[in-house]
């Protein structure tokens, strides 16, 4: 594994558990992204949250310390937005977080029959919301799903994320959402393009077994599991899923390729 670290020519880094939790950096993060810019090494992060918008998003990064660059956060709701475009513009209803609606005033919307549903992370749902959704789709509306994310780590535990919403809805009504972000095959080929390099070449480093390293794994890319975020050892006792490597941090990865 030490190895394929050494050679890899570019990265993918998933955000939230691995470079930051709770608005707050992890140890080697910055010293991470400093020793890929400073080898010329490049980078792109993946990321399936949605509560920012994407300048908010790196506005917290610089805040952080963790320096790069907008274009080269790849995130969920910033390609909803370029899903929702290439749909032809449908009318929406939005079930994401107030800033992330900055980014969707672009669209029109429709409260009593919207051609989609677009869902991201979103703490304000109550039964009377979700029986709301599920009367938009079971009346024609399709599931828009930024993401599937199950569940994701914060300073006080665990909380529950928009995929389990999205699973809730499908299952009731039979209708099958429109994934966005990870792990959509084509939400890890856009930042691999962008990178312009070989899947051989590339790795993705996550918390998340399904989202991170399936996804990943599915384009022909390596996937490293990080025992931070939601990492705990039971996830892989209990999955089909197997990394192609194991370290403790992205602290591991300044190591590695510093020595």
């Amino acid at each position: 594994m030490i190895e394929k670290i050494k050679n890899a020519k570019g990265f993918l880094f998933d955000l939230d558990g691995v470079f930051i939790q709770s608005e707050k950096s992890l140890p080697g993060a910055i010293e991470t992204i400093k020793i890929l810019q400073a080898r010329g090494i490049p980078f792109r992060f993946l990321t399936n949250t949605t509560t920012k918008s994407r300048k908010t998003l790196h506005m917290l990064l610089l805040e952080l310390g963790i320096k790069c660059e907008q274009e080269h956060i790849f995130s969920a709701g910033y390609s909803g937005i370029k899903t929702i475009i290439e749909m032809g513009y449908p009318t929406c209803h939005l079930y994401i977080s107030d800033d992330l609606k900055k980014d969707y005033g672009i669209f029109k919307l429709d409260v009593n029959d919207p051609e989609i549903i677009v869902i991201g992370d979103y703490e304000k749902w109550d039964f009377e919301l979700l029986n709301q959704a599920f009367n938009y789709v079971m009346n024609g509306s399709q599931i828009l799903a930024l993401h599937m994310g199950k569940y994701y780590k914060v300073d006080s535990g665990l909380r529950l994320d928009a995929g389990a919403i999205v699973k809730a809805l499908e299952f009731a009504t039979a209708k099958k959402a429109i994934i966005v972000g990870k792990p959509n095959i084509l939400f890890f080929k856009s930042a691999l393009d962008d990178l312009n390099l070989d899947p051989n070449d590339v790795l993705m480093i996550g918390d998340d077994l399904y989202n991170d390293i399936y996804g990943a794994q599915r384009l022909k890319i390596q996937g490293i599991l990080v025992k931070t975020g939601k990492y705990h050892p039971g996830m892989l006792e209990s999955s089909n899923i197997k990394p192609d490597g194991l370290i403790d941090s992205i602290e591991d990865i300044a190591k590695i390729i510093s020595h």
